[in-house]
């Protein structure tokens, strides 16, 4: 199953979190993986935070898939807020009695998780506009 949820932040950016949960019949356990994207106002389709020209590039490609897919979380902008509502809604959708496994435990991995990062400029800019 999978089930995409997009959120709207600040500095006309777009983040979509995509869960992807593939269920075991015999144990009733879930295996929940993510997928972090966001898009610019000037982008036309959704693409990864930190692609080919982004400065953490060779530093995401030297990580563990774990580690890099926590990088991408970081620098897409989602807060934990917005994290917690799209998991709360993917577990709606299977039910009651299956137990939930994320692939990269978020969760835990990640203490603190604020959302896009604004400058004072930028903040100043935003309700101007």
């Amino acid at each position: 199953m999978i089930h995409e949820k997009t959120f709207s932040l600040a500095a006309d950016r777009e983040a979509k979190i995509i869960l992807k949960g593939n269920a075991e019949d015999h144990a009733g356990q879930v295996n929940i993986d993510f997928e972090f994207l966001i898009k610019e106002k000037h982008d036309k389709s959704f693409r990864l935070p930190i692609g080919v020209d982004h400065p953490k590039y060779w530093k995401l490609k030297r990580l563990t898939p774990e580690k890099s897919q926590l990088l991408q979380l970081v620098y897409s902008g989602i807060s934990r807020k917005h994290l917690d509502e799209a998991i709360r809604e993917f577990k709606q959708f299977f039910g009651a009695g299956y137990v939930f496994k994320e692939a990269v435990n978020v969760s835990e991995r990640l203490k603190t998780l604020r959302g896009i990062r604004l400058s004072h400029v930028s903040r100043n800019l935003l309700p101007a506009v």
